[in-house]
């Protein structure tokens, strides 16, 4: 990581507006066009004038740069991929800071799109959906053992782009590093009290504003693993306070209620990973493990279905699919949908009785922080919070939990009835103004995410 070229980057930009034409230079690398642009900041394809390497550059907005930003969290992202170095995580190549103070980061510049997008679209095929969590956890069992939590795990902050080695399943780039915590490390990157992430995704120690662990990313996962095999989130609610006050005491939907042939061992696996005590949680490598085991039964049950279906059974049918085979899911074949309409699509291709599905549309409130994101979803609005206003949020939720008794909630196997939630209504929310400076396609698109 460098700052070499923060010099000549000050002299071509300092003195122009937040918006850089194309052909305007920072250090060596100059600007072709606008990506887009968010509440943080612009991010631009750029090439270097020498290697012609092709990047992403991302540059603070100028009136950001209060005494209450924490410039640190830029280059604290910097700093951990670097740590990591992995290649499911998405790579930085320098650093720096203009005259005007603004810092900003060159970057891998991916061509693909975020699995929230693939996902609103109904996109990913059953044995995608658990490869691309197998990568995940490769990138998150290489953050942990060098001591680094990522701490805001989302679909959003997964992206997918083309994989030349094996084009049925995209490869995965895990982003947005900006607010992960280094375990034992003395330098503060939060504001003291102040809550980070995202209530949908939250473990209950961050609701609680407790230290963080490995085991605050599993949980995240596993908020994403019952998103995208169930197709709803394990809570949802009007507010953010409502949120994590649910993740603190509530029990989600079992995913056998919304999947009745759900395989034994997924459900099992999402309920551990879910769990309020992070010690009864898996590891991310049991948790690799534990999902190898599931793809396996998936692209077994799948062939099985093939077979019944045309009356032949195949010797790849006939013999039993072990986990370490399905690290390279097949990609022909009658692969399950997920998406939309992606459970009833699965069940049914699998043989299965469908339940009706309980998916409902994200309600919550508008970003209190801005994050530097394109809009990608035109069919869904799929509402992303921070958490900033810790004062707030905290005294609601002691309101909502003064009601719910002081009982924490036990990680048993026996589960009592759960109410059904669908009779509270969603929030109507106006529309968020594009980011985007010009119409993007939405397939193969170029972006690099800072949040």
């Amino acid at each position: 990581m460098s700052t070499a070229g923060a010099g000549a980057a000050t002299a071509a930009v300092s003195d122009t507006p937040d918006v850089l034409p194309a052909g305007a230079k920072c250090g060596p690398w100059v600007i072709e066009r606008e990506i887009g642009r968010g509440g943080m900041g612009a991010v631009y394809a750029v090439v270097h004038e020498d290697i012609g390497k092709r990047a992403a550059l991302k540059i603070v907005h100028r009136r950001l740069l209060t005494p209450a930003f924490n410039i640190d969290r830029v280059m604290l992202e910097a700093k951990v991929v670097n740590a990591v170095g992995h290649p499911n995580i998405v790579d930085i190549f320098e650093t720096g800071k203009l005259e005007d103070g603004r810092p900003y980061v060159v970057m891998e510049r991916l061509e693909g799109q975020p699995l929230s997008y693939r996902a609103d679209e109904g996109k990913i095929l059953s044995d995608q959906v658990v490869a691309i969590l197998l990568q995940v956890c490769d990138a998150l069992i290489a953050a942990h053992a060098s001591h680094i939590v990522h701490r805001d795990l989302k679909l959003d902050n997964v992206f997918l782009v083309d994989n030349v080695e094996d084009p049925g399943v995209p490869k995965v780039k895990l982003i947005d590093w900006g607010i992960a915590k280094v375990i034992n490390h003395d330098v503060r990157h939060t504001i003291e009290g102040q809550l980070v992430g995202t209530p949908q995704y939250l473990s209950p120690e961050q609701a609680r504003g407790a230290d963080v662990t490995p085991q605050t990313d599993v949980h995240s996962l596993g908020v994403m693993a019952y998103e995208l095999f169930l197709e709803q989130l394990p809570f949802e609610a009007e507010t953010s306070a409502e949120i994590m006050a649910m993740h603190l005491r509530a029990i989600p939907p079992a995913p056998s209620e919304l999947w009745p042939d759900i395989p034994q061992q997924l459900e099992d696996l999402i309920l551990l990973m879910l769990a309020k005590n992070p010690e009864n949680r898996p590891t991310m490598l049991e948790v690799a493990r534990r999902l190898e085991a599931v793809g396996a039964e998936l692209m077994a049950r799948r062939d099985e279905q093939l077979a019944l279906a045309t009356g032949t059974v195949s010797i790849e049918a006939a013999a039993p699919i072990t986990g370490a085979q399905f690290r390279r899911p097949s990609t022909g074949g009658s692969r399950i949908r997920v998406g939309s309409d992606g459970l009833r699509a699965r069940l049914a291709s699998e043989g299965l009785s469908p339940s009706q599905s309980r998916r409902r549309p994200s309600a919550g409130l508008a970003p209190t922080e801005p994050a530097d994101s394109i809009d990608w979803q035109p069919k869904r609005k799929r509402w992303q919070f921070a958490i900033g206003a810790a004062a707030l949020v905290a005294s609601a939720m002691m309101f909502l939990l003064s009601r719910t008794g002081d009982t924490p909630v036990a990680d048993a196997a026996a589960r009592p009835a759960v109410t059904d939630t669908q009779s509270a209504a969603p929030i109507e929310h106006e529309s968020t103004a594009p980011v985007a400076t010009a119409p993007v396609a939405p397939a193969n698109l170029a972006v690099t995410v800072m949040t």
